[in-house]
């Protein structure tokens, strides 16, 4: 079983953007960058509120800056048209060699669970601009589109993704809609910070929202844990071997991949990627996993935004 983790720069997990200083000084978010890589992190999130342009800048610079790092970048739809972005995130793609994917929030406040017109109409717009990412990076020909938010006229992207395929693509959400649009793009599905039950409740529910797109089997999911500033400080307050038996039940559970918030300076990157990230990757490297029907107490973690 493949667990992957993923480091969040910024301290506080609940934050509404990332903390300034981590990309503000190039020099010091370079060797940042190569320590969480060497730590054994499988990506880094690239999300700055500052927007598209900002992020795909970050992006390059966390590529360049890396071998082996992948870069999760966050990409809201609607900001510019469809056929920029194919074309943006293709040749970004390309200069990574295949290490890039997108992380594409359903709304800005992933915990939205009315599906009010507003809701619906976003995700509907969500919907629409992933199809054409997908259409426009697999189409060997331009094609045209008229669609309920999006015109294409000769859409073509010449240089396609390292794979031949499109982008992975992370989701999130918690209203039917949500699901659904996940159940059909989604590689992988961002789950909020909960309980074990609520976990594998929500699972379930992504689960059977993919299976008529034949895709119930093919989606992974990440799971966001405060490592750091803001909760439970791990390194100082909880032991390695707590935070593995943690864990632990979440990939019983059936998540694949830690989004891990707070740890920004040098010795904690370090200490996590010696004390916890092999361990807990030792501990399934032998054998598939299957979710067991939980029973018990639900583990808390700290909510995230």
């Amino acid at each position: 079983m493949q667990i992957d983790f993923t480091h969040c720069p910024g301290g506080v997990a609940d934050s509404e953007e990332l903390h300034p200083s981590f990309f503000s000084d190039t020099a010091l978010a370079v060797q940042r960058l190569r320590q969480i890589e060497d730590a054994g992190f499988s990506r880094v999130l690239v999300d700055d509120m500052a927007g598209l342009l900002a992020n795909m800048d970050l992006a390059l610079l966390a590529l360049r800056a890396t071998g082996s790092l992948g870069v999760l970048v966050s990409h809201w739809p609607g900001i510019v048209a469809p056929v920029v972005a194919a074309r943006q995130f293709a040749a970004l793609e390309q200069l990574g060699a295949g290490r890039l994917s997108l992380r594409v929030p359903s709304h800005r406040n992933w915990r939205e669970v009315r599906e009010d017109d507003d809701l619906v109409g976003n995700l509907g717009r969500t919907d629409e601009y992933l199809t054409l990412l997908k259409r426009l990076w697999a189409n060997a020909a331009p094609f045209d589109h008229e669609g309920a938010f999006y015109r294409v006229d000769a859409g073509f992207v010449p240089l396609k993704p390292v794979s031949g395929i499109e982008l992975p693509l992370q989701l999130g959400g918690l209203s039917g809609i949500a699901l659904k649009v996940a159940g059909r793009h989604a590689d992988r599905f961002e789950l909020p910070a909960d309980s074990l039950r609520e976990t594998v409740r929500l699972i379930g529910r992504v689960k059977v929202a993919a299976e008529p797109f034949g895709r119930a089997g093919r989606i992974r999911f990440s799971l966001p844990v405060q490592a750091g500033e803001g909760g439970e400080d791990w390194h100082l307050g909880r032991s390695p071997e707590a935070w593995i038996g943690r864990l632990a039940a979440f990939v019983e559970a059936g998540v694949t991949d830690f989004i891990v918030h707070g740890l920004d300076d040098a010795d904690a990157i370090g200490a996590f990627g010696r004390k916890v990230i092999p361990q807990l990757r030792k501990t399934f490297k032998r054998h598939e996993h299957r979710p067991p029907a939980y029973r018990g107490h639900p583990v808390q973690l700290r909510r995230v935004v």
